[in-house]
């Protein structure tokens, strides 16, 4: 299947995710800079499946707050308009990942998770907003099993055949990753390059990328969950470590060690 085919399908889901009119009023708040955190938490918790979803996954483990927060409101003090934003827009996708790709789920948590602690070790600004990207950098598995059912079993048995990686399969099969599939959902939904350029190319970096920085932590939170085991990408298999994504993070080997230890501190708290 060609690159624009591909997109072309992927831009015509409707069911992934459904959109009910609450999500697009809040989105529309949120897109204006003179609404005000107060107005958007009141939006949402007008529509108490959705406050739940946001919430849940606010507190499922990978930011890592000391105290449950209970309220939308507070919820978007701490982590930003644009994190509020795309979980709310994501809702649906994990709860299709969490219902029937388990492992997805956990290794997307812990990837979630261990973003937050390499952009805090870097001093990295808005480091929920970097967390988030680290949940959803898998969505596009989420959309080719849920929606191209057919191409995802052919990979999977490519990847089982050949005992390849799932992107290097997926490359064969359809031209393109399940990088590229999520990054296509995000921009269709209109979020900035900031979130959707480094789930776009966690598996393909390039230092000379606009927020290369951001992609760096992904592609290496992602490769070090799995080295760990935390859930499973779909394959079993680890993607080589990228030295340019090293070299733009600045990372020494000591600083990787101090950031796996607390990597595997933290994901041991999570699962208790």
């Amino acid at each position: 299947m060609e690159r624009s085919e591909m997109r072309r399908q992927v831009e015509k889901i409707t069911s992934l995710p459904t959109l009910p009119g609450s999500v697009t009023r809040i989105t529309t708040m949120l897109d204006n800079p003179q609404t005000t955190a107060v107005e958007v938490g009141k939006e949402i918790s007008k529509d108490q499946v959705l406050s739940a979803k946001v919430l849940k996954l606010v507190n499922s483990g990978f930011y890592g707050f000391s105290q449950p927060i209970s309220t939308i409101p507070h919820a978007m003090v701490l982590l930003g308009f644009n994190v509020v934003k795309t979980l709310v827009l994501s809702t649906s996708v994990l709860d299709m990942m969490a219902q029937s790709m388990a492992g997805l789920w956990q290794h997307s948590l812990a990837c979630a998770r261990t973003c937050s602690i390499v952009a805090r070790h870097l001093e990295m600004e808005d480091p929920e907003e970097i967390s988030v990207t680290g949940l959803l950098h898998d969505l596009g598995k989420v959309v080719l099993e849920e929606h191209m059912k057919e191409v995802f079993d052919q990979i999977l048995s490519l990847v089982e055949e050949e005992n390849m990686l799932f992107y290097r399969a997926e490359e064969e099969v359809m031209e393109v990753t399940h990088a590229n599939v999520g990054g296509w959902l995000l921009d269709k939904w209109q979020l900035p390059s900031q979130l959707v350029e480094p789930i776009m190319y966690h598996h393909n970096f390039h230092p000379s990328r606009q927020h290369a920085d951001r992609t760096a932590v992904i592609h290496l939170a992602d490769i070090l969950v799995r080295a760990e085991g935390f859930g499973s990408g779909v394959d079993s298999r680890i993607p080589e470590l990228s030295m340019e994504a090293m070299d733009t993070l600045k990372l020494k080997a000591e600083d990787l060690q101090e950031i796996m230890d607390q990597m595997v501190e933290e994901m041991r708290d999570v699962a208790r």
